[in-house]
């Protein structure tokens, strides 16, 4: 089958997506996360949008919450190895927390975490592209469907 040909291969047929890979975009500010939205839904890639390591420590987690609201769907927070952000960014509403690093404190962390329906993770979700502040997403989307697609033994 034709790339962009459906089943049937007429020309009403269905078009089929490009890629069907995942990845997360750790973005700065409000414009950076749209244009990775944009970009992504361009490429026919599934996103997910973090925080940058450190925004939550430098701009504050309701920032960061506030971001997820503000583009309508849940962001990762990365709040490094700092238990005491990942533990403000939970009481301020984020669904997703990143805490690096420390084990036994995301245990203690365990129980607020259930119960605010929340989920705690000790790692970054790979694959995870980190743009720098006021990097074009969609340059750098582009740039890792051409490595990715490079590195893709199908």
């Amino acid at each position: 089958m034709a790339r962009g040909q459906g089943a049937a291969g007429g020309p009403g047929a269905r078009a089929t997506p490009r890629l069907t890979a995942r990845v997360t975009v750790a973005v700065h500010d409000l414009l950076q996360a749209r244009a990775a939205l944009a970009a992504a839904e361009e490429l026919g890639l599934g996103i997910e949008l973090a925080t940058a390591p450190g925004l939550a420590a430098f701009a504050g987690v309701g920032f960061c919450v506030a971001l997820g609201e503000l583009i309508g769907r849940p962001i990762l927070v990365d709040c490094g190895a700092e238990p005491g952000t990942a533990l403000a960014a939970l009481r301020t509403g984020a669904r997703r927390v990143l805490l690096r690093g420390a084990p036994a404190v995301q245990g203690k962390l365990a129980d607020i975490v259930a119960q605010s329906g929340a989920v705690l993770l000790a790692e970054p979700p790979t694959p995870l592209l980190t743009l720098a502040p006021g990097e074009d997403p969609a340059a750098a989307l582009a740039a890792w469907t051409v490595r990715r697609d490079a590195t893709d033994p199908s």
